[in-house]
């Protein structure tokens, strides 16, 4: 036995810890409840009540009711009333009638609860209970016969009460007792239950049949826990994880999203896909990247230098002559391939080392550029607002200056095609002071005749001011 709890302890450790753990990194998710919430019960009770004390007991009845709570799978607490009308007769001291209130606050223990098995429910509490409180009785002495009887005014006194029960399941509501107690009375008045105080201290005996309910929202609590098999809840969790679906991580297409959630199982290997497995498509024209001769700037658009939306057909250079006229063309104002939309890159919290997520991001800019001697970049750096101003001005330098140094590194362009810019906390995606990855970021447009590069800022060790922040 020793050995099958142990193993069910250890089980009930493996299955319960990890849930825990995660309820408490996930912060504000709803943490896993072992033991769920659970009924209230009522109970109403009658049956045949005795005295045994110095005059022979006669059977009569008594009646009550209660109210119990489970604590756990096995214990319960119970508050109980009672209300007896006792009778005393025999030939040695005439005959008496007791009358009696009790009221008792009592442990129960479902014994049979520790007894493993598939059964969601109990078909059959056998428990066993013990408690005690007050009570107060009165004796009205009838045929005297010893002068040992005598009536007696109410007292009121302390007594210990405990007995057994068993009680079947009829329903998820319902289910009817049968139970055996004895009351014991303490105090100096213990011996005058019955009227005769002679020996021993007098002890009430009352057997009953109870009819209980549970009171509760059946949706929402299950019924009291001494009718509910403590290994229900991991059973269901059990069974809920055998019957599961197994996980496929297939990726047939090797685009890095698995089949499950890839929208296009056959992407050609190596071409940049979003999230759903698609291939990219930065300027949303309908030509995935890999195929668009310009990625970043719709065909047809406004902005576009080909206004009838046909690829330029000329030589390289004629293409360049003909970017270089659009470059002077926005010094007067008319727009053109500056306006180009080049992809951000982004910054965990406090850090300017660029996410392998963005390599593709850098990797695409550097396909433009090759594509397009001529052009020049003003890569500009970015923080949020959760540290100090000079802070951030360093640290959103260092994130330009990192992307500058993976394009020259990574992808072998020269230096001189790029003017590190940074603006720190100012010019925010998103209104906000707190932490947010949309700020933390650096941008990247077409330089303008008049951009320069900004000076290095004061390198700043310490965040300062603000809350920790980035």
């Amino acid at each position: 036995m020793m050995k099958r709890l142990a193993q069910l302890t250890c089980l009930n450790l493996a299955l319960i810890l990890p849930l825990l753990t995660n309820a408490q990194e996930a912060g504000s998710a709803v943490p896993y409840r072992p033991t769920p919430a659970h009924m209230w019960e009522f109970g109403l009770h009658a049956g045949s009540a005795m005295s045994f004390g110095d005059i022979k007991p006669v059977a009569n009845w008594g009646t009550g009711f209660h109210f119990r709570k489970a604590i756990d799978y096995v214990f319960s607490v119970r508050a109980e009333g009672f209300y007896g009308s006792l009778l005393q007769k025999d030939l040695v001291n005439g005959s008496s009638s007791s009358d009696i209130q009790t009221g008792s606050l009592q442990l129960v223990a479902s014994i049979n609860n520790l007894v493993w098995n598939s059964a969601r429910h109990r078909r059959i509490n056998l428990y066993a209970f013990a408690g005690g409180g007050l009570n107060r009785f009165e004796v009205t002495a009838q045929n005297v016969i010893s002068p040992s009887l005598k009536s007696i005014a109410p007292k009121v006194q302390t007594h210990f009460d405990g007995g057994l029960g068993i009680a079947f399941r009829l329903s998820s509501r319902f289910n009817l007792g049968l139970e055996s107690k004895a009351l014991v009375i303490f105090g100096k008045d213990a011996d005058l239950l019955d009227g005769v105080t002679r020996e021993d201290d007098d002890v009430l005996g009352y057997g009953a049949v109870r009819l209980n309910f549970n009171l509760g929202n059946a949706n929402t609590k299950a019924e009291p826990l001494y009718w509910v098999n403590p290994m229900d809840i991991i059973m269901q969790d059990i069974t809920e994880l055998k019957n599961r679906p197994s996980f496929d991580i297939t990726d047939s297409d090797a685009d890095g999203v698995i089949d499950l959630l890839d929208q296009d199982n056959a992407t050609p290997l190596g071409v940049t896909v979003d999230t759903r497995g698609l291939p990219l498509d930065s300027d949303g024209d309908g030509i995935p990247n890999y195929q668009d001769d310009e990625p970043y700037f719709p065909v047809g658009g406004k902005n576009n230098p080909w206004q009838d939306g046909q690829p330029h057909q000329g030589s390289e250079e004629e293409l360049m002559k003909r970017l270089e006229a659009e470059s002077q063309n926005i010094v007067k104002g008319g727009g053109g391939i500056t306006d180009w939309f080049l992809p951000n890159v982004h910054f965990n919290i406090d850090s300017y080392k660029i996410r392998y997520a963005d390599y593709g991001t850098l990797a695409s800019i550097a396909k433009v550029m090759k594509s397009n001697p001529s052009l020049k970049l003003v890569v500009t750096g970015f923080t949020d607002k959760t540290a100090s101003d000079q802070y951030n001005l360093d640290l959103s330098f260092r994130r330009a200056k990192e992307c500058i140094e993976h394009l020259v590194t990574v992808h072998g362009l020269p230096r001189s095609r790029f003017l590190l810019n940074y603006n720190g906390e100012d010019g925010p995606l998103v209104p906000s002071a707190s932490s947010t990855l949309m700020n933390r970021r650096v941008e990247f447009r077409v330089a303008a005749p008049d951009d320069v590069e900004m000076e290095n800022p004061v390198p700043v060790t310490k965040k300062g001011g603000k809350k920790s922040g980035f």
